[in-house]
């Protein structure tokens, strides 16, 4: 049995948040909400939580109903571990003390203690202070503490945001590998799209509210259904136009589509769908370059500057050279918007 969230909306005023968002998490699978700040996640995620009342929709865990309209179980009783952003543990209590509260009177305390101290491989640290920590110890720590209570969901609000971009890639791995043995359905907020694709099973896709799509890395990369299903991965580029007569026009030339209306459209391209080269004749100006590694990244405008693209090259052209741009489609997708 699943953590489902079903037809949640829920209002702040005059702000809709949330509008019929439905998402559905298996145990031993881990999700993730993926979205700009401000469409709805946190939201989301402290409603599945109980610490933000529901106005509307159904929360149900393994088949029993935690939240409907005017019947609520509180945070305490629900079966779901929560880790926020800042970890909030205790600064007067060590490790081994953090993990264990609120176990009181559970069974066994001492070897669920010992089990998550393990488990996340902090068990030389159970006698320090959350001051001693790094932040990647204390992310465990407060991983293992929520752990500890054997929850059947556990939510983490955006767990890596205070950690540096190079320990949290190696977090990332040990994290996924943990959670995934201990079985619980895992809904994580993030809006990192790196982090999104190297954790989730599934990626949830939220725009102003709305879940838009939910579907693996792999389909999202081969058949995505929405923009940005199609941009999250790296080195996409988004380029504006419009749709008349089975055609996509924009900057880049007409490019056949089939099954769209006319009207606004746009196309997403992925990393090696646009290469370039010098023409005199050339549609194209030579604005910016710079070495990215291992290659160059090359700014490309149309004249007046308007409209411009990025071009990977492996030697830097010269600056203002004309250029003509060649696209493959295949490694295109074209949506109606």
């Amino acid at each position: 049995m699943s953590l489902d969230l079903k037809d949640i909306s829920h209002r702040f005023g005059e702000t809709e948040a949330l509008k019929n968002a439905s998402v559905s998490v298996s145990p031993g699978e881990l999700v993730c909400l993926f979205g700009p700040s401000g469409c709805g996640k946190t939201t989301l995620l402290r409603i599945a939580a109980g610490l933000e009342p529901l106005q509307a929709g159904t929360v149900a865990l393994e088949g029993a109903m935690l939240a409907q309209p005017g019947r609520e179980t509180p945070p305490e009783k629900r079966p779901v571990g929560l880790v926020f952003q800042d970890y909030v543990l205790f600064p007067h209590l060590t490790v081994e003390k953090n993990i264990a509260f609120g176990l009181a009177g559970a069974s066994k305390v001492r070897q669920r203690v010992s089990d998550q101290l393990h488990a996340f491989g902090i068990a030389a640290l159970a006698q320090r202070y959350p001051h001693e920590l790094s932040g990647g110890q204390q992310q465990r720590v407060a991983l293992a503490r929520a752990m500890a209570r054997k929850p059947k969901a556990l939510l983490l609000d955006e767990p890596f945001a205070s950690i540096d971009v190079t320990l949290r890639r190696r977090l990332r791995n040990e994290l996924r590998r943990t959670l995934k043995e201990q079985g619980a359905a895992v809904l994580l907020v993030t809006h990192d799209p790196e982090e999104a694709l190297a954790l989730g099973d599934r990626i949830a896709l939220m725009r102003g509210g709305e879940i838009i799509e939910a579907a693996s890395p792999e389909n999202l990369y081969r058949a995505p259904a929405t923009p940005e299903g199609a941009k999250i991965f790296p080195g996409g580029q988004i380029v504006k136009g419009d749709i008349r007569s089975g055609f996509f026009h924009s900057m880049l030339g007409p490019a056949p589509v089939s099954g769209l209306p006319d009207g606004p459209g746009l196309a997403v391209l992925r990393a090696g769908a646009i290469s370039c080269a010098p023409d005199m004749a050339g549609k194209f100006a030579v604005a910016e370059v710079r070495f990215t590694g291992p290659d160059w990244a090359v700014w490309l405008e149309t004249e007046g500057g308007d409209e411009g693209i990025t071009v990977m090259q492996t030697s830097p052209p010269e600056r203002a050279a004309r250029m003509n741009v060649n696209i493959d489609w295949s490694k295109g997708f074209i949506f109606a918007v």
